[in-house]
């Protein structure tokens, strides 16, 4: 593939959000796409934290929708934007309304051969290599939460990212914090050879004013033949986010997942994730510690259905649930546009 097909196609991946959005304007250089999903979910035995279910149902479901517009400076550089909103809905089951849209990405920047630099609220460099594992439909992502330089939808952030070789994809991204001693910053590639073995590497870091500077190492390695997805990411640091009590501690996790898709359009998942945190001075506790399976149905491209059934591992004596935590059964219906 030619560098400038390349660069375009990571170009149309940063601003659409989904792979089904449609273009609605085009004039003069100019585009504008509109993308989203309608998801139900619903938890029909334990709560997707752990948490015991009371009543019959605990409702996750959401709506997402994203706008992305380019427009064409010259033959090798354009202007880009993004922005994706969601809203959930009130799981008590009474009939209130949530009419609050959470702001999730909103970035600005210039597209061109030699990559992209943006400037919003955006990925940090890193959460490229949690990607690599982060597929799983209900439960997967924890290592991207660790610390704020390393976290996805982070405010005040600049990045860059570049594609060479047809292998390579490099990211860089800096944390340019409005209050003292909260800068950070993150640096992350993952090559992929030609049979279809990837790995990834990258690592974040941020000063803490009120505790532990946050530091965080993160690699994954991921292998896709034909319907076949495996993917392995390990992630270890010290430190956390700034809003979270425990502030001075070590911090690791493991995930995994394998995936199959069938020709009959039916997905088979098989998820699994431990994470621990080891605070000064304190017990080390579990903060996720699962075995995971998922199957999917794709209708059409457009529209999904799942059910996920989630194996939670945690007792009461290794996380700061104080008590064993319960399984979990997800279904949801999902509609990309």
């Amino acid at each position: 593939m030619k560098m400038a097909a390349i660069a375009t196609a990571i170009t149309t991946a940063l601003v659409s959000g989904s792979a089904l959005a449609a273009e609605v304007y085009n004039s003069d250089g100019t585009s504008l796409s509109i993308g989203g999903r309608a998801e139900f979910r619903g938890d029909f035995q334990g709560q997707d934290s752990g948490k015991e279910l009371d009543g019959t149902m605990y409702n996750k479901s959401r709506f997402r929708i994203n706008v992305g517009g380019v427009t064409q400076i010259t033959n090798d550089l354009k202007g880009i934007a993004f922005y994706e909103a969601e809203q959930t809905v009130n799981s008590d089951g009474s009939n209130s309304q949530n009419t609050n849209f959470n702001q999730r990405y909103m970035y600005a920047g210039l597209s061109s051969n030699a990559g992209d630099v943006t400037f919003g609220k955006q990925d940090a460099a890193t959460v490229q290599i949690s990607q690599m594992t982060d597929t799983v439909t209900t439960h997967s992502g924890i290592q991207k939460t660790y610390i704020e330089a390393g976290d996805e939808q982070i405010n005040n952030a600049l990045a860059y990212s570049g594609y060479f070789m047809d292998a390579l994809s490099v990211k860089a991204s800096f944390l340019a914090s409005s209050n003292s001693s909260e800068n950070g910053w993150a640096l992350s590639g993952i090559y992929t050879l030609p049979f279809g073995l990837g790995i990834g590497l990258g690592y974040a870091a941020n000063d803490n004013p009120v505790g532990q500077d946050s530091t965080q190492f993160i690699g994954a390695v991921n292998y896709r033949w034909e319907g076949l997805y495996l993917g392995l990411g390990y992630t270890q640091g010290e430190g956390s986010k700034k809003d979270t009590q425990l502030r001075d501690n070590d911090f690791n996790s493991i995930e995994a997942v394998a995936q199959y898709r069938f020709p009959s359009n039916f997905e088979a998942v098989l998820g699994y994730q431990k994470g621990e945190i080891d605070p000064e001075g304190d017990n080390k506790y579990s903060v996720s510690d699962y075995v995971e399976l998922t199957g999917i149905y794709y209708f059409n491209k457009s529209l999904r259905t799942y059910a996920t059934y989630k194996v939670n591992n945690l007792k009461a004596d290794s996380s700061e649930l104080n008590r064993d935590a319960d399984n979990s059964l997800r279904l949801g219906l999902r509609y990309d546009f």
